[in-house]
């Protein structure tokens, strides 16, 4: 773990400062709630870190357990969404599912950490840098609180950090320029694909097993999309690590 608190410690010191900075004009329970997804989040982002430490079966397990988790909370929405819509819903995330699960068991868990870091910068510093410098709604109608500054941000932020992790994993600049561009449009798409399906059945979020995050699927679509959406490049999964 000692590897990667250089990288989480500065992330999330910085994070915190950025939470800080955009909390000082909201109201004291908007802040809170702001201050309770950071914390929670802190503590998921090191337990995948542990899982990936521990070897291959446990971060396949943990994938896994996301994965039912996700399935579980995308089926409580039977009745509340149009029959081709969750047709729709659960042939994507099947498939998504899938693909994740299969990167997961067959990419070295050196790698696996190190594309959950990159998409957890994409994640962080997209809703940091919205809330203090984000002024046009992304996309209003499926997801209010995403700007396009936010995205340019956090996209820029993360391409950077693909490159600059990259010896965690021993990744090449290919794998690492992969990394950052899958990162952020599979993560992007992933994120805005679960927002559209909140919104057609009417709910804010999946679940509230996650304080401040909701569901799991709040939480991990992205690093679900992005691990499927890589696990189909046959480069990162065999020898694109070199």
């Amino acid at each position: 773990m000692i590897p990667y608190l250089y990288v989480t410690l500065p992330v999330f010191t910085i994070g915190a400062l950025a939470f800080w900075w955009a909390g000082r004009t909201v109201s004291a329970t908007v802040r809170h709630e702001r201050w309770m997804k950071f914390i929670t989040y802190v503590a998921i982002v090191h337990g995948v870190l542990l899982a990936t430490i521990l070897g291959t079966a446990a971060i396949t397990a943990l994938v896994v357990v996301i994965a039912v988790a996700g399935a579980i909370e995308l089926g409580r929405l039977v009745g509340r969404l149009r029959p081709g819509t969750l047709a729709v819903a659960a042939i994507v995330y099947l498939l998504v599912a899938w693909r994740a699960i299969t990167l997961a068991s067959a990419a070295p868990p050196a790698f696996v950490a190190y594309l959950y870091l990159v998409v957890a910068v994409f994640d962080g510093f997209s809703q940091a840098s919205g809330q203090i410098a984000g002024r046009r709604r992304l996309a209003p109608s499926i997801s209010p609180s995403k700007t396009v500054e936010g995205l340019a941000i956090g996209a820029a932020i993360t391409v950077a950090c693909a490159f600059g992790l990259r010896s965690l994993a021993l990744a090449s600049m290919r794998t690492a320029a992969l990394v950052g561009a899958v990162t952020v449009v599979a993560g992007l798409a992933g994120d805005l694909g679960a927002s559209w399906v909140k919104r057609r059945a009417g709910v804010k979020d999946y679940g509230a097993i996650l304080p401040g995050h909701g569901g799991v699927l709040d939480r991990f679509d992205s690093f679900l999309a992005v691990a499927a959406a890589l696990s189909c490049f046959a480069v990162v999964v065999t020898s694109g690590l070199s």
